[in-house]
């Protein structure tokens, strides 16, 4: 019981934070707006709306509407958006403008004003909700938006100043009417002057306030942008990564965060780290975090506390079910996106019914006389690495795709490194399909990574391919091999069967055109794995369209968003009676 009602406390708790920063924002936009109302609507102003018998002996007078007011009230209101999500530079503008608000609204002879009051105490508000407002800024775009605040306020100024002595005949007659500050702010706030139209007056008049709003607003996005570099880990750290993944990396893409730009998040104990790609203001983390299992609860929350200082949002890609307490203990929701198909390596064996299939398959590709090859570390015959190029870029595309990346590999034979690779070649040493594993170390264990054939690979190449290397693993003394994620399996019959679920499949199957959908799940089945659920881990539900691309760019990062989705319609757009071109089983 404790195990449910403790994640919804932190979920609520977390709620309880963002409407109560809502709320205070809502108070800071109201007050903004009257103060820039005030000095043309007088009526407006709160003290001569409420009896003065509600406000008992405490002494209030009418304020001095200072002609400023005004323009720190466009400002609370600019600062509005930055407040709404946390961040400490609007905190800290928006304590300055209300203490400058309040000191204008109180007029040196005739004592305290109820709105200088009013503001006072809202400044005290915002000043003890400091905790609500903790979200870190991109420290160049800080710099770059201030510069530009600064140099737009400028242009405006000098616009201004030039546009006044230029056009001073068409608005000395408001100005004798209202004052130059009156005028000057009305132009500002749009307010109607009775400018004559056509003349070059009404024309300043039209461009003065879309200047000075495109001078704040560029520089306000600016300053609150999110912090939009993760900076990448220096060798000792990938060092300490490499030795936590050597001892404790589960999952069967933890191998991946040894390969690629990831950057790295260490708990305050040192001994657990998790392992992301920044995308956007997204921080994508590959798998699960990687360290002693009483480390992970706390790195966890280390690390949500550590993105929303960052104005980031948290998502992790192919988690293991016996992880997901902690996620939810988190207040995080997850949502199934497949299974991973595990071998049991010592009871693996093509005898019995059951393996059938599979066993007449591997040997009609024997029965062509083809033989598997293998390479440890790297391929060393430089005539099978021209072979396997060819071949992975007519895989390629053929499947309409690019590189992956991120949780898989990339086709690199020359490099050197822990993977193993198997090649099927037929008589004349041609290369008919190869895979590549990388290893599980904290199963020892191997996961498939990389599976790519001819088009003219006779049937069974692949199922001799991975049959062998299986076998191979076993007299290695490997536990266990991880076929892959199934997107969209459900093998395990959980009770999951939702909107989220069905709209994931966009993403995890049709979006990639890699995976291969329910053809490659039958090709796992024939294997008789174990079937392990993963999941996605995310925030909020609002939060998964852009969670969603963030994972496609992160996966695929040289392919086009607009060419996949052409390619996930190209099925439905095929004409009548043209047959779709033949697909291997895997």
């Amino acid at each position: 019981m404790l195990g449910v009602v403790f994640p919804r406390r932190i979920a609520a708790r977390r709620q309880l934070r963002r409407l109560s920063r809502l709320g205070i924002v809502a108070v800071i936009g109201l007050v903004g707006l009257v103060d820039m109302l005030s000095l043309f609507m007088p009526a407006l102003a709160a003290w001569d709306i409420l009896p003065n018998a509600w406000l008992g002996a405490f002494p209030v007078s009418h304020p001095h509407i200072h002609p400023l007011t005004a323009v720190i009230g466009f400002f609370l209101l600019m600062l509005s958006y930055g407040l709404a999500r946390g961040k400490r530079q609007a905190w800290l503008v928006t304590l300055v403008l209300l203490l400058l608000s309040a000191l204008l609204l109180h007029h040196p002879h005739g004592g305290l004003s109820l709105p200088s009051l009013v503001v006072l105490g809202l400044t005290a508000l915002l000043g003890c909700c400091s905790p609500l407002f903790q979200a870190r800024s991109d420290p160049p775009s800080i710099f770059r938006g201030y510069l530009a605040l600064a140099l737009g306020l400028g242009i405006v100024f000098f616009y201004t100043l030039g546009g006044f002595l230029t056009l001073y005949s068409d608005f000395e007659p408001l100005i004798d009417r209202w004052g130059l500050e009156t005028v000057l702010l009305g132009l500002l706030s749009r307010a109607h002057l009775h400018v004559p139209r056509g003349t070059p007056a009404f024309l300043f008049a039209r461009a003065l306030p879309l200047l000075c709003m495109s001078a704040v607003g560029y520089g306000m996005w600016q300053i609150f942008r999110p912090v939009a570099v993760a900076l990448l880990s220096e060798s000792e750290e990938r060092q300490r990564v490499e030795e936590l993944v050597r001892l404790y990396g589960q999952n069967s893409i933890s191998y991946h965060l040894l390969v690629g730009e990831k950057s790295f998040f260490f708990g305050d104990s040192g001994r657990a780290v998790i392992g992301f790609v920044l995308q956007g203001t997204t921080a994508v983390v590959a798998g699960d975090p990687v360290g002693p299992e009483a480390e992970l609860p706390e790195l966890i929350r280390q690390f949500l506390a550590f993105c929303e200082r960052q104005d980031w949002t948290p998502v992790f890609w192919q988690v293991r079910a016996e992880l997901a307490p902690y996620y939810r203990a988190a207040g995080l929701h997850l949502l199934k996106i497949g299974e991973d198909a595990i071998v049991e390596l010592p009871f693996f064996s093509l005898q019995g019914g059951a393996m059938a299939n599979l066993r007449t398959s591997a040997r009609r590709a024997e029965k062509a006389g083809l033989t598997v090859v293998f390479y440890e570390g790297r391929v060393t015959s430089s005539e099978h690495v021209t072979q396997m190029t060819r071949i992975s870029r007519e895989w390629l595309q053929q499947k309409g795709g690019t590189e992956m990346g991120f949780s898989m590999s990339r086709f690199h034979p020359f490099e050197t490194s822990p993977q193993l690779y198997a090649l099927a070649v037929d008589q004349a040493e041609t290369v008919q399909a190869f895979v590549s594993f990388v290893p599980i170390y904290g199963r020892r264990g191997w996961a498939l990574d990389l599976m790519r054939r001819s088009s003219q690979a006779v049937p069974g190449t692949m199922e001799l391919l991975l049959t062998r290397s299986l076998f191979f693993l076993k007299e290695q003394g490997a536990e266990v091999v991880s076929l892959g994620l199934a997107p969209l399996s459900n093998c395990n019959q959980e009770e999951d069967e939702t909107l989220l679920t069905a709209s994931i499949s966009f993403l995890t199957g049709r979006l990639s055109g890699l995976t291969g959908g329910p053809s490659l799940l039958a090709f796992k089945k024939k294997f008789q794995p174990r079937w392990e659920s993963r999941y996605l881990v995310y925030p909020e539900t609002l939060s998964l369209p852009k969670v969603g691309l963030a994972l496609y760019r992160v996966h695929q990062h040289d392919g086009s968003l607009m060419l996949a989705l052409l390619r996930s319609l190209r099925p439905h757009l095929r004409p009548q009676g043209v047959p779709a071109l033949k697909r291997g089983s895997a």
